[in-house]
């Protein structure tokens, strides 16, 4: 009986350790598949900055970017012209603040600037410590010339700031299978301002990012009118039209075919993108000159732009 009574008790140990092992096995592996994620938020003082993360589209500067695993991701900010990047560390659970400084040149962390506007003060009391210096007798000073102000621009800057670009769009991949495309115009110059998007089949990424066909025909669509007064009064009519046809596989000219259709008072012209390398194509149409890539179309005043161009100034300035 007691033999029989040691021979149970050791098997009652054995099945608990077993148990709390797979239990604890099973917590581990839980463990693992538990995804981490953190936020990030990049500021910018320029009108029409735009956040990506590894190379993916994710909205316009200013606004919280959430659900991004933990660890380091490429973060860039860019503009129609210009473009700050870096590698930034994704934490768990917290926000990652940055701040888009184009004329410096740098994609910089807001909490390691705030850090180090902390550790001023700190620096300037043990500066206060130190006996200060008897200064020296001051001599007297020659009366200030008075420093002109920067004159105001003149009313054919205005001119030039007013009329110069009428439109600019921007045609965006985000990680879903739309195309977003946002627009800026100057509502003192367009009125009766109208757009519209279409989108048919469906469409899926490849490992590489590349947006495809999967059922087809796969075509997006997005369209604009609107009516343009200069600064003598002259109005035009203007509408647009941009085609995407996303193809099912990549081809010597790419992954999809884009057109654009430009009517200026009911008189049409068509353009078709070469390839599918984001390469800048240049039209006139009237006294309007058209500018467009994979991702913007700009469309401005040419005679403005020759104004321009003749005085030695910069358009992009404007």
């Amino acid at each position: 009986m007691m033999q029989r009574d040691i021979v149970l008790r050791v098997l009652l140990v054995i099945g608990i350790t077993g148990f709390l092992g797979a239990v604890s096995a099973g917590a581990q592996e839980a463990e693992v598949v538990i995804a981490k994620y953190g936020k990030v938020v990049v500021k910018s003082a320029t009108p029409d900055a735009r956040v990506y993360v590894d190379e993916i589209y994710k909205g316009p500067a200013g606004n919280v970017i959430e659900s991004l695993t933990v660890g380091v991701h490429a973060i860039s900010c860019r503009t129609e012209t210009q473009a700050v990047a870096g590698s930034f560390d994704i934490k768990k659970n917290e926000l990652l603040q940055l701040e888009a400084r184009f004329d410096e040149n740098k994609l910089v962390s807001v909490d390691d600037f705030d850090k180090a506007k902390k550790a001023e003060p700190e620096k300037k009391i043990e500066a206060e410590k130190k006996p200060k210096a008897v200064p020296a007798p001051l001599k007297p000073k020659k009366p200030a010339v008075a420093v002109k102000q920067e004159e105001r621009k003149g009313p054919e800057e205005e001119r030039r700031s007013l009329h110069l670009s009428m439109i600019k769009v921007y045609f965006d991949d985000i990680e879903g299978k739309d195309v977003h495309i946002t627009h800026k115009v100057n509502p003192r110059v367009i009125t009766n301002y109208v757009e519209k998007k279409n989108q048919a089949g469906t469409y899926y990424r490849t490992k590489k990012n590349a947006l495809l066909c999967d059922v087809g025909p796969c075509e997006q669509q997005w369209s604009t009118s609107f009516v343009y007064t200069d600064e003598s009064g002259k109005a035009d009519t203007i509408s647009l039209t941009w085609k995407q046809t996303v193809f099912n596989g990549i081809t010597p000219t790419g992954t999809s075919k884009r057109e654009l259709l430009f009517c200026l008072n009911g008189a049409c012209e068509h353009v078709e993108a070469a390839t599918d390398a984001d390469k800048p194509q240049a039209a006139t149409v009237g006294r309007y000159h058209l500018t467009w890539t994979k991702s913007s179309l700009i469309i401005r005043r040419a005679d403005i732009m020759k104004e321009i161009a003749d005085s030695g100034g910069l358009i992009d300035a404007y």
